[in-house]
This record gives structure tokens, sequence and C-alpha cells, in this order.
């Protein structure tokens, strides 16, 4: 019997339609349901239609058409849904690229695909001299359209483009067709049997074939799509609560990531409620491991977990098979879906017996069109069909696998038939790597191997070096031009490379060597002591988890090839020797060496403040320590380097934009980081995602990797020291911001920090300190204070405010105005109800006043109450703390920076094309909170919170409650010394329309209801 398989059936799906016209279908179906939702936004089926048929219009003009390939470099987001849908409309090819790849490897794609086009979130993204072809993509500037391409699709045209090593050099483009998507998508909704009711999570990277199926097939049949954050690694813990909020349905995981999900689920039974609503997960890329799958479906009895199989150049995947208990040790990727087939073949392309093993060859409705601009590597695996009358199609596709056929049609992976290997379950070639760590200055020849076995894979590099090269710098030179996912793991130098009889490099020696170094780090793991201390206890562990004995102490745990499971076996392992049960898998996350780790968890023992009330807490948190001596400051210093916290928030990165815009002077942004380029990276990252960024900054900007909420500011004594000695004025915009947590919450960020960041002004040179507050800090708790509150009040004498965030800031001003009375130059710059600048209208998407208003907008309605503050752009504010840093005649003294006019927010959109009809306070707040449990949206939900239950009093009450929800700035507190600062700053008071009026569209622009007529 020869080792032919296929589907058994051979399905007639109707007459062709392609994946756009049946997402479009469900838009003229359903136009109000929701389609797409990421990060607290949803795109309605009829929006997502529009946006993209807008987004068509607009790449037809530049000259995007039929079968252009287009690259889209966007990281998750919902302009990815929106770019593909509208690529696809026009029947262009769209190729997802990531931003965070090497510059390098993205320019050598784009001089490969030549594109007409490149979809972006920036046109900096673009590298070189391509920054022409730029089409920056925002769903709030696409002009929505109800006119449809009509773009009439054809099943042997192709779809998309995927680079199927994701490393390095000159990766294969593999492209696929509109008729393999589509018949994946039909299958899909047949094998699942789809009701329109499922909610998935795209929890695969973007640039891995998987997210296709997981963004795109649930809207073929009327479901919902969930867009996760992206972040660097996959935060598992964060997955888990992702699954849990929304209420997903099904997902897809690697095989190895299955494990690790599982892995956690049994340390934290918590977990598995969370999980509840999962009903089925495809799982593959890596041989699966049946005791996991075993282990979460008894745990989750109605789950059920499919094994999946497919190439990338094979529409994502080609053979399903149902897991379930009678599969035992050994589990099959499954018979081929529906007009698929696979027949297993030797070198000369002739079946096999069954059960011998082969190379696993596919054909039929699933295979791709072959790799763009490369027909000798497309002729070599995409191959003349021998098997016609069997097998449709006039070519097959050779995928490398080896393979078997057991008696009931069913495949089974037997490995690679190359070098080829899959880690972690991303398709790595080794020779790539090879080429990139012969481009190392000093290294002459480098060869790359697999270290260990099935899931606990990983790569090993061993290089010939020149003498003066170090395995530091190899790493180096390795992270700088490589994904994380390809770093190798193990790196070995060698003064020459052994070689075989036939002149080539010996792999068996290298194995040999290879083992020996894996042997050699057993026994030094074993055999040695732990350094001495918290941290040497700490590192011990990480270098246990990551088997490296050399790891260092400021080594970044991911870099050393870390991942969820090794940082969990780390957290639990230091967990129960402390007895720390507060610690968890996020604070390696946030503090990922072991020095900085080690520095977050003696803060966790040290902290004897749950012994103590709060308000004896905020006593001790005000006081001035007796060796807190501030002297004040020359006031005829050079003002050369600012020490800038803050500086991804909404308002610090708007003042580090003035800063660096309209002075000379030098910026050291203190941000929380796992090292300093990273710390500067977050910072461009956030002044580019408002637009605030321009390359000549360059030169002023400089990152530095810490922490509000650790001691010393979680800084190396090298570092405290030599800000110390070059911070001329330490400004201080950073704060912990959660209006549902305590002050105990807040108080590491917003009182301790203050309390490291004035040692640090007094630590050398004594210089001046600028604190942002709010003049929340001075609400009495006594309801509300009286108007006409001074600048200048005695802080002392007023009580403490509501609210765990107001009263941080509240003990904060007491603290500084101690040390100002004891001759410290402390300047404090009360800001008011922050808002949107003119020039963007983005809003700060945490605060209430963003919260509040959003909802009138996703709801149509606003209450019926005196919702009074004042409206102070975050621009206008900017300019004036800028101008405090600069005007030492304001150092020392207290400013309240707010804008003087005071709005009604409850009418604010009453003259926007879309006035929310006004309606009862009960009417509006039961709105919210049923809207917040329908769609499980994180602005609603915040919002639902903050606000009173509309079953909690009477209508005046409610009313009350809702007047009394923002603070009225502009009546209650002075501003005559931030006036007269202002006259001799020749800052005029800005007519607010503009302001409002960019803030109102950026609203009706995101939030309008799906289906009001504009």
């Amino acid at each position: 019997m020869s080792a032919l398989s296929h589907s058994g059936r051979s399905v007639d799906y109707g007459p062709f339609r392609a994946v756009p016209a049946l997402i479009e279908g469900q838009a003229d179906l359903a136009p109000e349901r929701p389609a797409v939702s990421h990060d607290g936004r949803t795109l309605s089926y009829g929006m997502l239609d529009q946006l993209a048929n807008g987004l068509a219009a607009e790449l037809a003009q530049r000259g995007v058409g039929r079968g252009d390939t287009v690259p889209v470099l966007l990281i998750n987001s919902l302009e990815l849904p929106v770019s593909y849908f509208a690529l696809m409309k026009l029947g262009a090819v769209f190729v997802p690229l990531d931003p965070a790849w090497p510059e390098a490897q993205v320019r050598t794609i784009l001089e490969t695909l030549g594109p007409k086009a490149v979809l972006c979130a920036s046109a900096r993204h673009v590298p070189g001299d391509d920054h022409r072809l730029a089409v920056v993509v925002n769903v709030d500037r696409i002009v929505p359209t109800g006119v449809r391409p009509g773009v009439e699709l054809l099943p042997g045209e192709p779809v998309y483009g995927f680079f199927t090593s994701g490393t390095t050099g000159r990766p294969k483009c593999a492209m696929n067709l509109h008729g393999g998507l589509a018949n994946r998508f039909e299958f899909m909704t047949r094998y699942f049997e789809a009701t329109g009711e499922e909610v998935v999570l795209q929890n695969s990277k973007h640039t891995f074939d998987s997210s296709v199926w997981q963004l795109l097939w649930p809207l073929t049949t009327g479901s919902r799509t969930i867009l996760p954050i992206q972040q660097r690694f996959l935060d598992l813990i964060q997955t888990v609560n992702t699954i849990e909020a929304h209420g997903i349905t099904a997902c897809d995981f690697v095989s190895s990531i299955f494990n690790t999900l599982v892995t956690l689920v049994d340390n934290d039974p918590a977990a598995v409620t969370k999980l509840r609503s999962l009903r089925w997960l495809v799982v593959g890329s890596e041989p699966v491991n049946p005791a996991m799958v075993r282990r979460l479906t008894s745990l989750l009895p109605g789950l059920k977990v499919t094994n999946g199989y497919g190439p990338t150049e094979t529409s994502i995947g080609m053979a399903f098979h149902p897991m379930s208990e009678s599969d035992g040790d050994s589990v099959p990727v499954g018979r081929p879906i529906d007009n698929c087939y696979a027949v297993i073949v030797d070198e000369g392309l002739r079946p096999v017996p069954q059960g011998d093993i082969g190379e696993i060859a596919v054909g039929g409705a699933c295979m791709g069109a072959g790799y763009f601009g490369a027909p000798s590597v497309t002729a070599s695996v995409f191959v003349p069909n021998p098997f016609t009358a069997w097998i449709p199609g006039d070519r097959l596709y050779l995928t490398g696998d080896l393979g078997r056929l057991d008696e009931q049609g069913r495949l089974f992976l037997s490995g690679r038939k190359d070098f080829q290997v899959k880690i972690g379950g991303v398709r790595i070639e080794p020779g790539e790597i090879e080429q990139v760590a012969e481009r190392c200055r000093g290294v002459r020849q480098a060869q790359v191997l697999v270290a260990g076995r099935d899931n606990a894979k990983s790569l090993a590099l061993f290089a010939v070096c020149d003498p003066e090269v170090t395995e530091e710098t190899v790493r180096a030179w390795l992270r700088s031009a490589l994904p994380h996912t390809s770093l190798p793991r193990h790196v070995l130098l060698l003064p020459a490379m052994p070689l075989s009889d036939n002149g080539k490099a010996d792999r068996t020696e290298l194995q040999h060597l290879l083992e020996r170094r894996l042997a050699a780090d057993a026994v030094r793991l074993s055999q040695g002591v732990a350094p001495p201390g918290l941290e040497g206890l700490v590192l011990w562990v990480m270098r246990a988890a990551l088997e490296r004995p050399d790891f260092g102490p400021d080594e970044h745990f991911m870099d050393a090839g870390g991942d969820s499971l090794k940082a969990l076996v780390v957290i639990n392992s230091v967990r129960a020797e402390m007895d720390l049960p507060q610690l968890c898998v996020q604070d390696l996350f946030d503090q990922p060496t072991a020095a900085r780790l080690a520095m977050l968890i003696e803060n966790y023992r040290s902290d004897r403040a749950v012994n103590l009330s709060e308000v004896e807490l905020m006593e001790q948190d005000a006081a001035l320590a007796p060796l807190e001596v501030p002297r004040y400051p020359d006031q005829a210093a050079d003002l050369r380097t600012v020490l800038v916290t803050g500086a991804t928030g909404f308002v610090g990165s708007r003042v580090v934009h003035e800063l660096l815009r309209t002075t000379d002077l030098r910026v050291i942004a203190l941000v929380r980081a796992g090292d300093d380029e990273r710390a500067r990276g977050r910072v461009v990252t956030a002044l580019a995602e408002r637009d605030l960024w321009d390359p000549q900054f360059a030169d002023r900007l400089e990152g530095c990797a810490g922490d509000l909420s650790l001691p010393s500011l979680g800084l190396p004594t090298a570092t405290w020291g030599r800000l110390a000695g070059t911070a001329d004025l330490v400004l201080n915009c950073g704060a912990m911001v959660n209006f549902l947590f305590d002050y105990r919450a807040h108080r590491r960020a917003n009182v301790l920090g203050v309390h490291e960041l004035l040692r640090l002004a007094a630590e050398s040179r004594p210089v001046p300190v600028h604190q942002v507050s709010t003049t929340a800090a001075l609400q009495s708790s006594t309801d509300i204070i009286g108007p006409g509150l001074a600048e200048d009040c005695d802080v002392e004498a007023v009580d403490a405010p509501p609210g765990g965030y107001n009263r941080s800031k509240w003990v904060a001003e007491r603290y500084l105005d101690r040390a100002r009375r004891r001759g410290a130059a402390v300047t404090l710059l009360r800001l008011g109800e922050v808002m949107p600048s003119t020039d963007t209208g983005m809003p700060n998407p945490v605060a209430l006043t963003h919260l509040l208003l959003s909802s009138f907008v996703r709801l149509g309605v606003r209450p019926r109450a005196e919702i009074r503050s004042d409206f102070t752009p975050v621009d206008y504010a900017a300019k004036r703390i800028v101008a405090a840093v600069l005007d030492r005649e304001i150092w020392g003294s207290t400013l309240n920076i707010l804008h003087p006019g005071s709005r009604n927010f409850a009418c604010l959109l009453d003259d926007t094309d879309e006035a929310p009809r006004e309606i009862s306070c009960r009417d509006y707040l039961a709105s919210v909170d049923l809207a917040a449990a329908q769609s499980g949206e994180r602005e609603l939900v915040a919002l639902s919170a903050l606000l009173p239950d509309p079953s909690a009093d009477d209508e005046a009450g409610l009313r009350r409650g809702l007047d009394h929800l923002l603070t009225d700035n502009a009546a209650l507190y002075r501003r005559d010394n931030c006036q007269a600062a202002e006259q001799r700053w020749r800052l005029d008071e800005p007519v607010l329309d503009d302001a409002i009026a960019a803030y109102a569209k950026h609203l009706v622009d995101h939030y309008r209801m799906p289906g009001r007529p504009r």
C-alpha cells in the first residue's frame, strides 16, 4: 500500500468567494457587530469595512493595485487588520514585517520586494531612501467610505507572503493564494462548527503565518478577534488574563508555549478559572507533548485540543488532528484538511511503503505560489506533480519534513530533512546565524548546532576568532543583528575549526565539544556554592534556570535565553526560599537582572509599613530624615543637563519634547527598563507615538534604567554617583496613577521615590528639584476647600485629601515643603486637569476625563449634570514647566499651572456634529454599567468602577456625585505666581476652542457608535 493520504473528501463550497468578500458579507449582515478589539478599542464590522475602503482608495491613488506586493511594517494594532483588508480588496499582496527587526534586515527585504508602498505607523520605521514609499496608517486619520474597490478576486491570485526564516540575510518570502486561504477558512468553519459567537485571540506574533487565521478567519463568520498589546516576548500571565477578560473561546499555541501554559496553570490554580471560556485550542509547529494535553483537558473538561501541521508555503496549515485519550504517547499531526493531500516520497519522488519514513509532499488547494522573485528556489521545492490521478493540480510542494503514514492514513512527523530547525515554534536556519556571526569583527568562521532535545532545544554557536575577541563581544554583536528568538544560548570560541576528511567543518567533533561543555556547566552548577548575599541567591537561581554558570548579575535574563517558563522557575524558587508571596513573574520582567531583582526583593523584605496605620504611615513618610540637610544651590551655576523622570508619560513626554525642541539642554531620562539603551528606546518610542520625535534630538537625549519605586532609584552605585555629579536640575514628572488604589500602593513611586530624588540632588553638589504635583493634593477631606486658595498656602494646614493618588502627592508636598524650609531649592508645579494638545488631540488614555468623555461618544448620551473643571492642554502645561526650569527667579516657589477658564465637561461635546443626547444621571450610569458588562472593554470597565452606583441614591444624590466627579480647579485655586511668571515669559492664555475641537474630533473618530450617521 503506498503512502498516500488525503482527507477522504473533496468538498464543494460552492462558487468561489475570496476572504475579503466573506468579511464584506458579514459587514453587510451586521455592521454594528464588534469585529476587532485592541487595547480597549473596538472596530465594528461596518467601521472595519469603511476604514479598509478608505485606505484602499488612498493606496490606489499611490498606484497600488492587483498583484502588487506591499510590506506591512506594523505591530499589533487596529491598523493591522485594516491594512490587510484594504490590500486584499485591491487584489494586492500583504507581507507582514516587524519594525523591531534590525534595520539592515528590513532594508534587504524591501530591496527584494521592490514595493510601490510600505504601510507603517511612522515613516521613520522605513529605512534609508525608502522613506518616500511610506504610507502612514492611522485609523484615526483614514477617511472611511462605503465605496468598495470592487476588484473581483480569483483563486489563483496571490493574497499574502511571509518570510520563512525571519532572521537575516535574504530570507525567502513564501507567497500564498486566495484559493488556499479561502479553503482553509471554509474548512475551519465546518470543522469547528462556527456559530459566529467565537472570540478568537491572535496570540501568534503577526510575522508568523498562524496569525493570519487568528486575525481574519473569525471575521468571515461574524465572530470577534482580540489583538493583544504586543510584547517583546510572550507574557503568558498576561495571555491568561486576556483570555479571562475577553471571554476568549479559541486560540493557537506553539507546542512549547502550550507546555509552558500548562506548567503555569499547575503552579497557579486560580489560572484554571481564568481559562474557563476556552472551547478549543490549536497546538502545533513542534511535536506535541500528549501528557500536557491530557493534563489541561482534565482541568478544563470542555476543552478540545487540535494538533495542527502545515508549512508556511501551504496556506497556514493543511493537516488537523483532534486529540484524545486514545492517542497514547505518539500523536499524529492528522489528516489533510478538505481538498488537500499529502504523500510520503523518497528521493526520486516515488511513494514509500506505508509506515516507512520519507519526505512529506503536499498538494491540492493549499498549494502556495512559491517564493517571491526566486524562480530557481521555487522550482527546487515546488515540483511537477507525478500523482495527478490521485492529487489535483500540476505541482507538489516538498516540505523538507520527514514523516510516515499509519494504517489510518494519519501523518506522523519524524524530523527535518535538512539542518533547518524549529526552536520555540520559530523556524531558524543556522546558516543565516553563521553568516551574521562571521560579519562580527575578528570572527573568521562560524558554525551553529542544536543543543538538547524536544522542547529543551537551544542553539550553540562555535566561532573561530582572533585572540582579542571575547565571548561578550560576539554576544553583543549577535544581539544587535538577530531577533531574540534566534540568539544562541551557548557561544564557544575556538582557535581553529575541526575539519573532517573532506575539508568541511567536522560537525561530529563539534557535537562532542558541545556535550563536554554542557557537562562541565552542569557540574559547576551542581557542585558550586551560591555567591553570598541576596543578589548571589537570585543570581544562582537564574544561572540554574538558564543553565548558564557564567551568567552575570547585570545581564538581561531574557537576552540570555530566558522565557516565560524559566522566569516562572526563578520566581517560584526565590518566592519559596524567601517566603515572599507578593513576588510575581512580572517583577522579573520589570527587573530583568539579578542585581535589580534582588534590589526589589530587598525592598519587599524591608517594608515595615504593613504594621502602621495609613495615617501613621503618611506622617512617617512626610518626615524629613535628620541626614537630609540639602543646601541651596549656586544660582550662578550653569544649567546644562536635566534629569527627568516620567519621560514616557502623557505629561513627561511632552515636557521632554519641549526641552529638546526649545532649549539646548541635555536630557537624561530615568525610565524603568532592562538597561540604558532600552530606557532611551522607550522614550523615543513614546515621543514617536505622539508625533513628537525628531531625529535631531538624538544627540541630547540619554536613557538611564532606573525605577522610582526602588531604593537609590534602582541605580548601581557608579550610576548614582555619575547622575549626582552630572544633573544640574532634577525634574520629577513621574508618578504612579491609579484612582482605584490606596495610598500604600502609590507611596513607593510617588513618595519614597521623591525621597530618593531629593537625596540624589543633595548628594554631590546641591541642585534644584522641580516636582510636578497636582492641585488634587490640596483637595481637603472635608469635601472641598474654600475658593481662592493661594499657591504658597501652608500645606501642613491642609487636611489629607481623599484617594490614594491624591494622598501620595499631598505627603510628597509636605515632605518637600519641609526640605525647602531647611534650604533645598524645591519648586512645586501643581497641574490642573491636563487635557489633549491643540496640535494632535491625542488624550491621556487613563485619565478620568478621557474615560468620561469617550463614554459620551460610545453611548451617544451624557448625564444631566454640571461636571466642571479646567481644560489645561498638555502643551500649555509643558511650556510653563520648561519655563519654570529655565527661570531662576521661580526656583524655590510654587506655581499652580492650569488654564483659568472653567468648563462643564458634561457639555463639552454639545457643539460637535455628534452631540450626545442628554439623559438622567441614573440612566447614564446604568448605561455605562451595562456597556461595560457586555463589552468587557477596559475603558468602560474602569469608568464603571469610578462612577457612582446607579442604585445607591436618588437622582439628586447621583447628580451631586457626578457634579463632584471632577474638581473645578479654576474656581478654587489661585494662580498669582503663575500669572506673574507668564507675563515675564510672554506666554498668553490661548483660546481653548481649537484644542477642544481637536480632542472632540479624536473622540468622535475613535469611539463613534457604529451605524450612527455622521
